[in-house]
């Protein structure tokens, strides 16, 4: 098995991590988080991974607590472009979820 680590930086103050393990050519584990810069410190927003034995998308909110969403994609290849997919394209819409949920 082969781990692979990445960071893209999507401004200044916003970042997606990307993790995946690679075994014969076939993804067997991921993590495709969006992190926002916050008071000096990495924030997790959204994150999509495959612990607890399944594919999934968690919605953080600014006091740690978690929305789990079921995806319902069986190939970890498909899910895992899509998670790079859906961070790229919605990673301010994420922010601004995320920042409306800190003033409440």
């Amino acid at each position: 098995m082969k781990k692979k680590t990445y960071i893209f930086m999507l401004s200044d103050k916003d970042r997606k991590r990307h993790e995946h393990v690679v075994a014969k050519g076939k993804i067997t584990d991921f993590i495709v988080q969006y992190e926002m810069f916050f008071e000096n410190k990495w924030e997790p927003v959204v994150r999509y991974d495959t612990s607890h034995g399944y594919f999934h998308k968690d919605m953080i909110s600014p006091d740690g607590s978690k929305e789990k969403i079921v995806i319902g994609v069986a190939d970890l290849n498909e899910a895992l472009t899509l998670s790079d997919s859906d961070i790229n394209e919605n990673w301010e819409r994420y922010k601004n979820r995320y920042l409306r949920r800190m003033k409440t």
